[in-house]
This record gives structure tokens, sequence and C-alpha cells, in this order.
């Protein structure tokens, strides 16, 4: 199963990656205030598959532990304060294609890090 949820992150940075260099921003499209249920249908993947992980196996693997607090942190920032958040990416201050970039080396270091654990 870890090897499963490593892959999941892989294929979700490549199509970041991959919308990216040919223009269409799949980011671009996530952080659009009327697409909040894809979002956090996204979300909610990954949580559920990083809980089945981390319940189902011995000894406890706390490092997709720490990777499912990230997503939960972002579920409860997104319900508990929408305006916040979709605000932060509105501002003129937040450069697009670095945060593309950023999303992208984020979701390679996730499957970096739930592949790594599998050698722990």
């Amino acid at each position: 199963m870890l090897i499963f949820l490593a892959s999941l992150y892989f294929i979700y940075a490549f199509f970041f990656l991959f919308t990216y260099v040919k223009g269409y921003s799949l980011l671009r499209y996530l952080l659009k205030k009327k697409n909040i249920n894809v979002q956090l249908s996204i979300e909610l993947i990954f949580i559920i598959i990083c809980s089945f992980v981390l319940f189902m196996t011995q000894p406890l693997n706390w490092i997709v532990g720490l990777i499912m607090l990230s997503h939960v942190g972002g579920i409860i920032w997104i319900i508990s304060n929408p305006d916040q958040y979709y605000a932060m990416v509105e501002e003129a201050s937040v450069d697009m294609d670095s945060f593309e970039i950023i999303a992208f080396m984020t979701y390679i270091a996730y499957g970096a890090f739930a592949y790594y654990s599998i050698i722990i």
C-alpha cells in the first residue's frame, strides 16, 4: 500500500508539472473558488489512503502520519477560513509560477518520503 501511495504522489506531481509545461495549469484550476469540492475530494482521497497505511501497518509509520497531518491541516484551513485561503491565492504577492513549482516539488517530496518509509 505504501508503494501505491508513493506512486499516487508521483503521478499527482507529474500532472502538476505536465499541465504547467503545457500551459494549462492544474494548480490554477484547483485554486479557483468554484472548484473547492474537487480540491477537497483530492485531499480526502490522500487522507483516506494515508490513514489506511497508517492504521494497517505495524509499527506505526510516523512519516505517513506527518504527511496525513499536512493534508488534514490543509482541509481544516480551507473549510474553516476559505476567504483567507482564496485571498492569499489572489494576492499579487504570490507568484503563481513559483507556486506551481513548489507544489510539484512538495508532492515529489511526499512521494519520496512515503517510498522511503518502506525501507525504515
